[in-house]
């Protein structure tokens, strides 16, 4: 009898186990089409086990610019090509334009930028008129004043640190002869700024890691002295309790997209590996143990673009195809394996976010 008993109780252990480790590799992507002539949408695939996309926005040019989808995304932020910001709700589709409790205007400046904490509950951003902090609803709204970068610095983009407490700025430098953006973190609680990056490489889609302790820059040198050409693009991971130094043995070249792995401690990205191809490819933190993801069949893609790390870490999601407009999402294993389709019909897809699924 005793044997018996313990016969179920395994059995019942290992349906639990199997019936739990699917949902664990459950999670839930949220893209756009990048098309060059036509509306571009916002959509989302609910369920990365199943075979379906749902559109959430039906409105020509939404979902084109600085997009932010709240960790478990219920709710998504952009603005479009009327200049206006809008709040959509997920689970509704529910739009609703709120860019008056942004800014004292009818609409945004083309250079305006932004970004939320991480609890979703405050916003920075700037509309050309200098850095602002306020609450969501739009009350308690401050202005963040940074003397050695004067009046109303150009700031290209803004990331809110996953810890809360800073702000990383990416600011152009417009009076040399060869212009670029320089990278700054910027601490809300003392004031204190600190340069990472100079402004002689156009240094921009900076991340932080989950742990707010390193940052990931994509940078781009000159061709040469007094030329705008852009050279290749480089990776760097930078940490900016040591401002402007960066791991000496990593400057990945010509490599793009890069995404924190859940823990911090990896980053994966692309890069070009020439004769037309391009292949994924996973770093260590600390600059070692870089490797390529094999993809199977789709080995060698001309084109492949977004990766993201999903929520548990054990899968990549990206784009591929021939080009930026014939493209599909495809899931693969970290270590290469399961390799497969999330899409079946090409477009030019981006990928913004991917989440768990609630």
């Amino acid at each position: 009898m005793k044997k018996i008993l313990l016969f179920i109780i395994i059995c019942l252990f290992m349906i639990t186990l199997s019936s739990c480790a699917p949902a664990s590799r459950r999670f839930e992507i949220i893209f756009i089409t990048n098309e060059t002539v036509g509306p571009t949408d916002i959509y989302r695939i609910p369920n990365n086990t199943k075979n379906n996309i749902e559109q959430l926005t039906f409105t020509p040019n939404m979902g084109k610019y600085q997009l932010l989808v709240s960790k478990n995304g219920g709710e998504i932020i952009f603005n479009d090509d009327s200049r206006h910001i809008y709040l959509l709700d997920t689970a509704s589709k529910k739009l609703v334009d709120i860019t008056n409790v942004l800014i004292k205007y009818t609409m945004v400046w083309d250079w305006f930028t932004m970004d939320w904490s991480q609890d979703q509950k405050q916003f920075a951003f700037d509309n050309g008129e200098g850095l602002k902090l306020m609450n969501f609803d739009g009350t308690n709204k401050r202005d963040i004043s940074i003397p050695s970068l004067g009046e109303n610095p150009n700031i290209k983009e803004i990331e809110w640190s996953p810890d809360g407490k800073k702000l990383l700025l990416v600011l152009e430098e417009t009076r040399q002869v060869q212009p670029g953006w320089g990278l700054f973190v910027y601490d809300l609680a003392s004031g204190e700024l600190n340069q990472l990056t100079n402004y002689q490489a156009g240094c921009y889609e900076s991340k932080w890691s989950p742990t707010s302790q390193q940052v990931a820059v994509i940078c781009q040198t000159y061709a040469g002295p007094n030329t705008d050409m852009l050279g290749p693009s480089i990776i760097h991971i930078l940490n900016p309790k040591n401002p402007g130094q960066s791991y000496g043995n990593l400057a990945l070249s010509s490599c793009w997209d890069t995404s924190w792995s859940p823990d911090g401690k990896q980053l994966a990205f692309e890069c070009d590996k020439g004769n037309n191809q391009e292949g994924l490819f996973i770093i260590n933190s600390d600059g070692n143990g870089l490797h390529e993801v094999k993809l199977g069949d789709l080995e060698h893609p001309p084109f492949l673009r977004y990766p993201f790390w999903s929520p548990d870490g054990t899968q990549i999601v990206f784009v591929a195809g021939t080009d930026y407009q014939h493209t599909n999402i495809y899931s693969v294993n970290v270590d290469g394996s399961n390799n497969h389709p999330l899409t079946h019909q090409t477009d030019g897809y981006q990928i913004v976010a991917v989440y768990p699924v609630p």
